[in-house]
């Protein structure tokens, strides 16, 4: 199933409990609203209209009771219109009960009014009756219905409040059920929402997290992780290409090797031949030389030995590019790195007049490093340090150990945690400017024209150096040097893994690789 439909179908069924639940609602509030009619349109209604027929009928039995008292018509009168009232409100009733009102109570009510209305005459046949009957007939001829009347009515009355407390009682079983189900979908609802959720996020979440764990492999160097593309969704097609795009990578990493190799071999063999064939010539070999044939052999040799050193350092460069440089990770003494390459640089800074001042404590100030690359960092730092330095000044190299990064240290996240080992490579030349400091570990980067000395080399030497040491998990950065010159520092961690830049080997003290 594609990722898209995952998503719409956990969409889709939220969206149908919601539905569910809002159309639950209406129906419960159109029930809510049926019953609130019932009550004010019917039952209400009922009561009241009840209630004023028993004060009609009330009225027409004391009117009645004077009118055979004191034979005075508009007693009659007013008896005639009470029976009118009583009609209409019966009338009343009798539309209610088509409504919804207590049907059977009001029909035995309408029954009972005709009987009474048959039993008794208008107004113009009262006075013949009351000269053939006498009073006591009268009155039972009048009372006993408006008994029967009074109770039917208070009947009628009585199925009005039931039907009242039927309603209510409804509304109150409505709202407890929506109660229940308000509580059963609250419950119900989140664990749903959240399986829904969990389910789509699982099928997303483990393709996404053999991804990222397959290009964290491929930025390692490893490329040969291949991801499994087992479903027919949009994961399995980026599976397939980023398997085609880790082959590729393979393919152009052995072919940058190779190529790494192979120059190597095809450039350092003829500029060896050609440096021994000097030296050769130098030594008399074939015959004595004359001073101008010496003095071109010994430019040619330097020269010689410049391109050798170019070529060393392009080939470096190719291989921290191609992620092929190895370290032989061991612990060193690194007084004892920074007395080798001063020892390496003796002759250069002798014949610029440049002397070493090593300033380093009597313990061995000790780190896990590449020691022939460490020396190498050194030397280009001691070679820029001679090269910028003018006769007669001194180059000092400080070995320290410290507890915490220094302080004009650069910020760097991908430095290892404390302790360090700390060198600083000063010199009295004319400094760097400010704005060429955070470029001379660029590479092809030379400094300003005005400041170039001979032999400057072609910029490779600072930036490999740079490689090298976050290889390291170091750092190394340039300051100014007061009053003049150059402050050149390298932080190394005592214990250091490896990070970027190629590829490692830490082998323990006094252990074999």
């Amino acid at each position: 199933m594609k990722v898209a439909t995952k998503v719409a179908t956990g969409s889709g069924l939220l969206a149908a409990l919601l539905i569910g639940v809002l159309v639950y609602f209406v129906l419960l509030v159109r029930q809510l609203v049926a019953v609130n009619h019932q009550l004010t349109e019917v039952h209400f209604r009922t009561t009241t209209v009840a209630l004023e027929l028993l004060g009609q009928l009330d009225q027409l039995e004391v009117d009645a009771r004077k009118f055979f008292v004191t034979r005075d018509t508009r007693y009659a009168d007013l008896v005639t219109d009470a029976r009118t009232a009583f009609a209409t409100g019966l009338a009343d009733l009798e539309q209610l009960a088509a409504r919804g009102a207590d049907s059977e109570s009001i029909r035995r009510l309408a029954e009972l009014w005709r009987a009474f209305a048959l039993a008794t005459v208008p107004r113009d046949q009262i006075a013949a009756r009351l000269t053939t009957t006498s009073d006591a007939e009268l009155l039972e001829v009048v009372a006993a219905p408006l008994d029967d009347l009074h109770r039917q009515t208070w009947a009628v009355l009585a199925a009005s409040r039931e039907g009242i407390a039927r309603q209510v009682a409804a509304t109150g079983a409505a709202g407890r059920e929506a109660e229940k189900f308000s509580l059963a979908v609250a419950a119900v609802a989140p664990l749903l929402a959240v399986l829904i959720v969990a389910l789509t996020v699982r099928s997303i979440r483990e393709p996404l997290r053999r991804l990222t764990e397959g290009t964290r492999a491929v930025a390692s160097g490893t490329f040969t992780y291949q991801l499994e593309a087992t479903e027919g969704d949009e994961f399995a097609s980026l599976a397939e290409d980023f398997n085609t795009m880790v082959r590729r990578l393979g393919e152009l990493d052995t072919a940058k090797r190779g190529f790494v190799s192979h120059v190597s071999h095809e450039l350092k063999t003829p500029l060896v031949a050609m440096q021994e064939t000097n030296r050769l010539l130098l030594d008399g070999l074939p015959g004595p030389l004359t001073d101008r044939q010496r003095r071109l052999l010994e430019l040619n040799l330097q020269g010689g030995r410049r391109l050798s050193a170019m070529i060393a350092n392009l080939l470096d460069l190719a291989r921290l590019e191609a992620g092929v440089m190895s370290y032989d990770v061991r612990p060193h003494d690194v007084t004892a790195l920074a007395r080798t390459a001063t020892g390496e640089l003796e002759a250069l800074a002798t014949e610029r007049g440049v002397g070493f001042v090593l300033d380093a404590p009597d313990h061995p100030v000790v780190a896990e490093c590449d020691a022939d690359r460490v020396v190498q960092v050194l030397e280009n730092l001691l070679d820029n340090a001679v090269k910028f330095s003018s006769p007669g000044a001194s180059v000092t190299v400080a070995v320290r150990s410290e507890a915490l990064l220094p302080a004009d240290a650069p910020p760097h996240s991908e430095v290892a945690p404390p302790p360090y080992a700390l060198v600083r490579i000063c010199d009295w030349g004319p400094g760097i400017p400010d704005r060429e400091k955070n470029r001379v570990f660029e590479k092809f980067h030379q400094a300003a024209k005005g400041s170039r000395r001979a032999g400057a080399g072609v910029g490779l030497g600072l930036a490999i150096s740079w490689e090298i040491v976050r290889a390291h998990r170091g750092v190394t950065w340039v300051a100014d040097n007061h009053p003049s010159g150059t402050i050149a520092s390298l932080v190394l961690p005592v214990r250091a893994p490896h990070r970027g830049g190629g590829r490692a080997r830490t082998v323990p003290e006094g252990g074999k690789p």
